[in-house]
């Protein structure tokens, strides 16, 4: 009997600071991240060094961390579908074809779209930028 209450002591110090570390998750606020549209798909041409043009349409959104910041964000979709234009408008169409290269093309408008938000809101909203579509043509 003595064993049997000594291990139920011995449990309950052990399951304590895991019980009040939950409670404390619990307690902690919750924010929920979302994704805000940049709006209809953009067309753009693309560089190329034959005489055919190649245009490239493409939709893109924005992660942000704490979906209160919805409103903030949504304010500033012009400028970050400017920064995207002039971004995408500088590739070649043999770039924009390979995936690797639009990976890389995807990570550096992501950094471009964050320092625009931080520099017009003082805050970095904006945690990843995704390409929901592209179509080259």
């Amino acid at each position: 009997m003595q064993k049997i209450l000594l291990m139920l002591l011995l449990l309950s110090i052990v399951w304590l600071p895991v019980a009040q570390a939950q409670d404390a998750d619990e307690d902690a606020p919750k924010t929920d991240s979302a994704y805000v549209s940049l709006g209809k798909a953009m067309v753009l041409n693309l560089a190329s060094q034959k005489k055919k043009i190649t245009f490239l349409q493409i939709t893109a959104d924005a992660l942000i961390d704490d979906d209160s910041n919805l409103e903030l964000v949504e304010t500033h979709i012009p400028a970050m579908r400017h920064t995207l234009i002039v971004l995408l408008s500088e590739q070649s169409d043999v770039d924009m074809k390979s995936s690797m290269k639009r990976e890389e093309l995807r990570q550096q408008a992501t950094a471009e779209v964050k320092a625009l938000i931080t520099e017009l809101t003082g805050e970095d909203l904006v945690s990843d930028l995704l390409f929901s579509s592209i179509l080259v043509q």
